[in-house]
């Protein structure tokens, strides 16, 4: 006989960033919390790969915080992670439509921006290990959601029970919160809403190149790039901290179509591009790590790849009817500060918390 899906106080859908911060919060709040991720890791969008030896890891996702983002740095320095300026020192090298290069401009567009050592995927998993492990799921995803008298239950994709709730906070990106099995249906208007909101990193795709050492700072150059003729629109240094190895990423200014179609080749058109750009030794790397996001189903929806990319605008939609004192929605995209970035994820965490409990 199959055991009845636990009732708690709080389910929580998506274990990403803004998941863990509701997470967080309900813990302090003495709720009776479930996550359910569907990833076999936490941290959704915020992901971070260990380079050559595994001597330090590089973001694929989110890279950094700013100065400003009161909410995550107290985080990272709580979880016991350091914070590091992003290497700013050194001009920064121009390529024009034509292949024209300069590297003369003392431009440094990222100075003042912070990273964490270690990541921001380990700034995720440092928050996940400070909650109790039994109460997130992962490997669980949600397909459904369902609305009782007092009660609200999601399901698998095979209609399975996973947990019930007296309230639930939907943390997924916009379109894919949409894209769930609504029963009873939302209100147009929130739909409407929700697949109008572009998913943050969704139509993103990076390439991170690391070499043994940093070479271009001998140079004077900073590691920053930006270019009109691509495939890489505008590059940065992301060496670790102690710079034991060097990292260049880029983001890719080709649309989702065109790199899905040689995901391959452009990786070899992207190192070409950084030999242009800093040099013959940039053609050495000791590994190259890449991650589009718009390829991956619990990141991006179809309509995020057929759009341009736009950044999101925030606030969360509005509710009326049965679900609008059972759910809320969280994530970046919906934060009424800093949205699609990392302090509005967790953000949009502790927001979703206190609207659950109001």
């Amino acid at each position: 006989m199959t055991s009845p899906p636990p009732f708690v106080d709080l389910l929580i859908v998506g274990a990403g960033l803004s998941g863990l911060a509701a997470a967080a919060a309900a813990q302090r709040a003495g709720l009776d919390w479930r996550a359910l991720e569907a990833r076999d890791r936490v941290g959704g969008r915020a992901l971070s790969q260990p380079g050559p030896e595994g001597r330090a890891v590089h973001d694929l996702g989110p890279a950094w915080i700013w100065p400003h983002d009161r909410r995550a740095q107290t985080l990272a320095r709580r979880l016991g992670l350091g914070l590091f300026d992003q290497h700013a020192e050194g001009r920064l090298v121009f390529e024009d439509r034509d292949g024209a290069i300069r590297r003369d401009l003392d431009m440094a567009p990222m100075a003042g921006a912070l990273r964490v050592d270690g990541g921001l995927g380990g700034l995720a998993e440092a928050a996940s290990r400070d909650l109790p492990a039994e109460r997130i799921a992962l490997g669980a995803p949600v397909a459904g959601l369902r609305l009782a008298a007092d009660r609200v239950r999601a399901t698998a994709r095979d209609g399975r029970p996973l947990v019930e709730a007296r309230r639930a906070i939907v943390a997924l990106p916009p379109r894919l919160a949409a894209r769930l099995d609504w029963r009873p249906a939302l209100p147009d208007a929130t739909l409407a809403a929700l697949q109008g909101a572009p998913g943050w990193m969704a139509a993103k795709a990076k390439l991170v190149a690391i070499y043994d050492a940093p070479f271009w700072r001998e140079a004077g150059l900073s590691g920053d790039a930006i270019s009109h003729r691509g495939p890489l629109a505008e590059v940065h240094d992301a060496s670790p901290a102690d710079a034991a190895e060097g990292a260049l990423f880029g983001f890719v200014g080709l649309p989702p179509a065109a790199r899905a179609a040689d995901a391959a080749g452009l990786k070899t058109v992207a190192i070409d591009q950084l030999v242009r750009l800093f040099g013959a030794q940039a053609g050495r790397p000791a590994k190259v790590l890449f991650k589009d996001w718009a390829q991956d189903p619990l990141s991006a929806a179809p309509r995020d790849l057929a759009e341009p990319p736009r950044h999101p605008q925030g606030g969360p939609p509005r509710l009326s009817g049965p679900w609008s004192d059972r759910i809320v929605f969280a994530g970046s995209e919906h934060a009424e500060v800093s949205p699609g970035y990392v302090e509005g994820a967790l953000a949009a965490g502790e927001a979703a918390l206190a609207a659950a409990r109001s």
